[in-house]
């Protein structure tokens, strides 16, 4: 492939296109019975005695900004790696820069509620498309997508699983471990946490039903408690989609909480605009 440091930069929105539900080309579906793949619920579960859900909420906490290092590899028919620089506001804003050689930006990637902007310095190229590129109608969150990568369970549109919230997951306990599957998903997928004895979560599945052909899972590991509460500190990420393979693992050497983040949307002006389909289109070649 060529291009590389623009070609990441694409695979990252591919797979996080994957990880919010795979391209969003599904309608929203209710129907009556039990939270299971490719069905959806809106009928609240009766918590019980020793619920892992009050188990889980207990490892979550509040945050407001977040700022970390790192390293990504991502493998879209060819193997790329980059240090990065992750971003977070609350609810608001996910900043991703990519800086492969003595801590140079050579691209980023910018996620705020209603805008996606992805930026190619070395090419002197940019995307800017409505959010709904990455969510392809779904009502996926910015805070949906800093949960994926914080090692955090969510519902679809509802935000963090929390007291309010969970009377939407169901339980099933599995040996020394247990998953979470919320009971509002959406036709020809569905979505399920994992988590070990210690309520540490270990996966996230998105899987088809149906006609339905994408698919993601996601591992995590290296969970270590922070002022936010459990935290993932190493994802591996797989996603299929239309046929190709998207795989990156991920890490972060340590995260600050709280402090001043700045988020940098300006794009020079002797940039080159790019549309969705050169962006697709490029990451297809």
């Amino acid at each position: 492939m060529k291009n590389n440091h623009c070609i990441l930069i694409i695979s990252i929105i591919i797979a996080l296109t994957a990880l919010s539900t795979s391209c969003g080309t599904v309608n929203k579906a209710k129907a009556n019975g039990s939270a299971q793949m490719g069905q959806a619920t809106t009928t609240p579960v009766s918590p019980t005695a020793s619920d892992p859900r009050d188990a889980v909420i207990a490892t979550l906490a509040d945050w407001q900004t977040m700022q970390t290092s790192g390293n990504i590899r991502l493998s879209a028919g060819s193997t790329f790696s980059s240090s990065i620089q992750v971003r977070m506001v609350r609810d608001q804003a996910i900043y991703i820069s990519l800086r492969p050689v003595l801590g140079i930006e050579v691209g980023k990637l910018i996620i705020t509620a209603d805008s996606l902007y992805a930026v190619d310095k070395v090419h002197k190229r940019y995307i800017a498309e409505k959010v709904s590129l990455l969510t392809g109608g779904i009502p996926v969150t910015v805070s949906d997508v800093q949960n994926i990568f914080l090692g955090r369970p969510f519902i679809i549109g509802k935000g963090t699983l929390s007291e309010d919230t969970k009377a939407y997951m169901t339980v099933s306990n599995e040996g020394d471990s247990f998953t979470l599957v919320p009971g509002e998903s959406y036709k020809g997928y569905g979505y399920t946490f994992s988590f070990n004895k210690k309520s540490e979560i270990t996966s996230l599945q998105i899987m088809p039903q149906g006609s339905a052909t994408a698919s993601c899972q996601v591992k995590y590991s290296d969970v270590k408690a922070s002022t936010a509460g459990n935290i993932a500190h190493s994802i591996d990420a797989n996603a299929s989609i239309e046929k190709k393979n998207v795989a990156f693992s991920l890490t972060y050497k340590g995260i600050d909480w709280n402090g001043k983040v700045r988020i940098e949307l300006g794009i020079p002006g002797n940039y080159k605009r790019m549309s969705a389909r050169d962006l697709f289109s490029m990451f297809a070649n």
